[in-house]
């Protein structure tokens, strides 16, 4: 996770950084919790969950432990003829008693057969913080390198077009480069990602997970986080499912599918490094005729107790 600036790190919380770190769909909703998949060349189930709809729009609702919501985020997708995601926007609005962020996320996916080959992105942020109000938005533009039926790597170029980016390079603020790895099964194995820190020319780590599967579901994650190149956390994610169909569609990036077959019962998440602590969250879902989740409710419990994100209400919607 990337570190806020010192002046500013006591106004937002952790969901602030986790809003700064969605890729197609957000850190703190279900269907992106696993953040990836088995098999990332498989786009015939692209947008589908099993065998059932395809996924258009997820609104997540998140509240902290007085109820109060802090944060709104509504993902909408569009498809091709070939159920293959095209178009991708997320909304999201945070906000506590210090200070606000509202970003704007908008994706346009171009297709090479079954694998992407371009995308480009417009990305807005806007920050109110005490008396300062500030805002930027910020072009990006991404080539995908593919071998062997899968997307092994990525560059993306970001260019700031108004205002002034406030907060450091995130994976989608960035200019990035990415390597992936697939084991024998065509699952993901490895998820490298370099950026390149404001005032600099150079890439440095800033992201590197490995990936555990069973059963054609994720379950386990490891990323170890960097900041200017120096390891400062590992995040350890076990996931635990049920027998109904996924909401899908899950993105390791844009463009990049990311499958499972399940849909998720629970998380736990353990991070030691800067903030050492255990998050768990229980996911109790209503699903439509066709096994897919149709309304999700998520509880968090944080080890050590924490005053923060508590419950995620998530509701799908599908054509």
């Amino acid at each position: 996770m990337n570190q806020l600036p010192a002046f500013r790190l006591h106004h937002f919380t952790a969901a602030t950084l986790l809003i700064l770190l969605i890729t197609a769909s957000t850190s703190c909703t279900k269907s992106s919790n696993s953040s990836s998949s088995s098999n990332t060349s498989d786009t015939s189930n692209n947008g589908k969950g099993g065998n059932g709809a395809l996924l258009t729009q997820e609104v997540v609702v998140v509240t902290n432990s007085s109820g109060a919501t802090v944060d709104s985020i509504v993902t909408s997708y569009q498809y091709n003829s070939n159920n293959l995601v095209t178009g991708m926007q997320q909304n999201s609005t945070y906000a506590d008693s210090v200070g606000s962020l509202t970003t704007n996320l908008s994706y346009t996916v171009t297709w090479s057969g079954n694998l992407p080959s371009s995308l480009s992105g417009t990305f807005v942020e806007t920050a109110q913080d005490g008396v300062l109000n500030e805002s930027a938005t910020i072009q990006i533009n991404t080539t995908f390198q593919s071998s062997g039926g899968h997307i092994v790597s990525y560059i993306q170029r970001t260019s700031t077009t108004s205002g002034t980016v406030f907060f450091p390079p995130t994976q989608i603020t960035g200019n990035d480069s990415a390597l992936l790895t697939y084991d024998a099964g065509g699952n993901l194995s490895t998820y490298n990602i370099y950026n390149i820190p404001n005032g600099s020319s150079a890439y440095e780590p800033f992201s590197f997970t490995t990936y555990t599967f069973g059963g054609g579901n994720l379950t386990q994650t490891v990323e170890n986080v960097y900041v200017v190149g120096i390891q400062t956390a590992t995040y350890t994610t076990e996931y635990q499912y049920n027998s109904k169909l996924a909401a899908a569609p899950l993105f390791l990036y844009p463009g990049i599918a990311a499958i499972i077959i399940n849909d998720l019962s629970q998380t736990t998440e353990t991070e030691t490094g800067l903030i050492p602590q255990t998050i768990v969250t229980a996911y109790n879902t209503t699903y439509n005729y066709a096994n897919q989740p149709a309304t999700t409710k998520g509880t968090v419990t944080t080890t050590p107790a924490s005053s923060g994100i508590t419950t995620e209400n998530i509701t799908y919607t599908y054509q």
